[in-house]
């Protein structure tokens, strides 16, 4: 209960920081829609509003002068490093001092100039200035970055016309607030990257929280978990994408209308009649895709005045705009690096999923037997761990607690401050075979290599150790989910024991817990899979450029068919395991055939010579010793032979009474043992063999997997039957 109140707690933290991380995504991803949108406008264009502009900086009477190279500049932010070596011998680099200044300065273009007014507030602004000055001194190392006369810069701003200024620090706040040396496209692109990372959190931060919510709430059927996470996913993406769309509209009609009102206000100004008109193309152009276009319309049908421009003059602008660049990320390199990544990282997920969730399938399908009800093959108990004189108890190592296996570890805690580490200097593990109890009756369990969540520990600190044991304790109760094989030293007995197909579980947890356990270790490993699968796509598209908050819609779609593929492999691997365990077992039996078969040329040569008048006896082991029987070939055609070989063993037997010398052979004696043990044999294997055939045979015509079964070829197998001799 605690556990699960714990996954809800979980999910609510993660759906609240995707909502959040949502919100923020959003917002830059707008500032920088809003950035595209923006024509870059001749200084004679200005007329009020966020404009961008293009120009020079000329000289600066009142130009400030820079801490380290006492040059006059008009923008620095200067640094003063130290490099140390802290307690543990390692390097490090701390800040000793820090700070930037700006002054206003003149922009100038080949339509005029404008004096632009940093404002005070330049945490507020990014500003990207070369580095143009290096120092360093001993430990010491002093860097400037500035911006002066004749640097040619880009820059967003709000026009004030009564003070004629252009202020950076009053941009409407759909606008990012920059100035740079490179372009504006590159600072978006750069900018866009970063909004895909944290979109794409979001929406990692919503799949495992959807993940968590149903193991929360104890769901563990797998096709819940799809249709939950296909429409939550779906549903939230695209209402918090329309939303933000909407938004987005909002603030571009009013950065649009404002400039417009001033613009049209000066129909005589020729240059800003034409950046108008650019505005309105770069609009239109961004307003290709649904439901943009649609959210277009309705701003042009009821705010977009338009300048009167002749047809020769709008032909020229729309190709200008045409070639303008749009925010890019330029380092393509690592777009593609961190979707590689994400994609082996999603592959990965699935596959221990896949893992997961094959398990909890396994002890959904494998009913829970009875000790006396065990056959051989896969198998779960569920019963008390019991010891007695033929299956002792051990003493634990540490702690000396009575068990039947353990597992310790002795760590040492190494290094000072951050380096500080516990060390393994000693382990160790060891169990013996014991009984399993329920009301019926007992079986052995050899839990040599087996997977054990011990139920009892013990943890405990000593000076600079710390001891660690766990065990397992006689008369727990405990679920048992292994192979239920042979005994090496009681061949016709059954021991549960590891396998080829399958690692032996012991858990004092019930059969309930372990599948919803395992549901939600697949559940959260799909989830996380999905997270990295989502990334891969968003940052694939913030990459690009061509990244709104619909394009999330595109990448969602990633959820069904991850989904559906995860759904389709883990249907298709559950079938290959139940054909597969089918065939195993089948194997085994023919195996065991085999072995009955390799007996009949020495019976053979051995009765000639006290039987060769029982001519009816001869023609018979001879029939048996020609044919051969297999499973895998045909399991009616087996069943047949061995109905034969058990009427000629029982004729042969019935015979050797009759002759004490033929009875005290040791040939005969030896063929009378191996026949008996195999019956035994034999029948704890038919019945297990049977059991995967019924349980293979069922799944094969249940939804989906009767689909599967036809596409790939799934063919029922043939129950081994056990024939009545007439």
């Amino acid at each position: 209960m605690i556990r699960r109140i714990v996954y809800i707690c979980l999910a609510a933290a993660l759906v609240a920081f995707s909502l959040w991380a949502f919100s923020f995504g959003f917002t830059k991803l707008s500032e920088v829609r809003q950035l595209d949108r923006l024509p870059n406008t001749p200084i004679a264009a200005l007329t009020e509003g966020v404009y961008a502009l293009d120009g020079t900086i000329e000289e600066a009477n009142n130009a400030i002068i820079a801490p380290y190279s006492k040059t006059p500049v008009v923008f620095y932010a200067y640094k003063l490093e130290e490099t140390y070596t802290d307690s543990d011998g390692d390097q490090k680099t701390r800040t000793l001092e820090s700070g930037k200044s700006a002054t206003p300065f003149t922009l100038a273009d080949t339509s005029g100039e404008v004096r632009v007014q940093p404002g005070f507030a330049l945490q507020q602004i990014k500003i990207s200035a070369p580095e143009t000055y290096r120092r360093k001194d001993g430990d010491l190392t002093y860097t400037e970055h500035t911006l002066a006369a004749e640097n040619q810069i880009q820059l967003t701003g709000h026009y004030d016309p009564k003070s004629a200024e252009l202020k950076l620090s009053q941009t409407d706040g759909s606008v990012p607030k920059i100035i740079t040396t490179q372009t504006l496209a590159r600072e978006g692109g750069q900018s866009l990257f970063w909004i895909g990372m944290i979109i794409s959190a979001a929406v990692g931060a919503l799949a495992v929280g959807v993940a968590f919510i149903l193991t929360g709430f104890a769901v563990h059927r797998f096709w819940v978990f799809v249709l939950v996470m296909t429409v939550g996913i779906m549903a939230a993406l695209a209402t918090l994408g329309i939303r933000a769309v909407q938004i987005d509209w909002q603030h571009a009609a009013q950065l649009y209308s404002q400039r417009s009102q001033a613009a049209l206000s000066q129909p005589k100004n020729s240059y800003a009649q034409e950046d108008l008109f650019r505005y309105y193309l770069l609009l239109k152009q961004s307003a290709q895709g649904w439901p943009d276009h649609a959210l277009f319309e309705n701003f042009a049908r009821s705010n977009l005045d338009l300048p009167v421009l002749t047809d020769t003059r709008q032909q020229a602008l729309i190709a200008q705009i045409a070639v303008k660049a749009s925010s890019r990320f330029e380092n393509s390199w690592i777009t593609y690096l961190v979707c590689l990544i994400a994609v082996f990282v999603c592959v990965g997920l699935i596959w221990a999923a896949l893992v997961a969730i094959r398990f909890k399938r396994l002890v959904e399908f494998i009913p829970t037997s009875k000790t006396t009800g065990l056959t051989y093959g896969i198998a779960e108990l569920f019963g008390i761990v019991q010891t007695n004189t033929e299956a002792p108890v051990l003493r634990s190592q540490l702690n000396q607690k009575d068990c039947v296996a353990y597992r310790y570890s002795i760590e040492e805690r190494r290094g000072s401050g951050k380096n500080q580490k516990w060390v393994e200097i000693e382990s160790g593990d060891e169990s013996v075979n014991f009984w399993l109890e329920d009301n019926l009756g007992r079986v052995s369990i050899n839990p040599n290599q087996a997977t054990i969540k011990y139920p009892e520990k013990l943890i405990k600190q000593e000076g600079s150790r710390r001891y660690s044991e766990y065990w397992l304790a006689p008369l727990t109760e405990v679920y048992c989910l292994g192979f239920a094989g042979f005994d090496d030293q009681q061949p016709s007995t059954l021991v549960m024991q590891n396998s080829e197909d399958i690692d032996l579980l012991l858990t004092a947890e019930d059969e309930q817990k372990v599948i919803l356990g395992q549901g939600a270790k697949g559940f959260l490993l799909t989830g996380l899979a999905l997270a990295f699968g989502l990334m891969a796509g968003t940052v694939w598209l913030a990459g690009s450029g061509s990244f709104t908050p619909l394009d999330l819609l595109s990448v969602s779609l990633l959820v069904p068919v991850l989904l559906l593929l995860i759904t389709v492999v883990m249907h298709y691997n559950s079938l290959v395991f139940l054909r597969q365990r089918v065939s195993k077992t089948a194997a085994d039996i023919d195996t065991l055939l085999q072995k009955r078969h390799d007996l009949w040329p020495r019976i053979q040569e051995t009765v000639k010579g006290y039987l060769a008048h029982e001519s009816a006896l001869l023609e018979s082991i001879s029939l048996v010793r020609s044919g051969r029987a297999s499973v895998q070939d045909s399991a009616d055609n087996a069943s047949r032979h061995l109905k034969v070989e058990e009427k000629t063993v029982g004729k042969l037997v019935a015979l050797t009474e009759q002759y004490p010398e033929l009875k005290a052979n040791k040939v005969m004696q030896q063929f009378t043992q191996q026949m008996e043990r195999s019956e035994d044999e034999l029948a704890l294997i038919r019945q297990g063999y049977n059991d995967s055939v019924t349980l293979y045979n069922t799944q094969i015509e249940k939804l989906p997997d009767v689909i599967l079964a036809r596409v790939f070829g799934f063919k029922a197998a043939a129950i081994f039957r056990q024939m009545e001799a007439n």
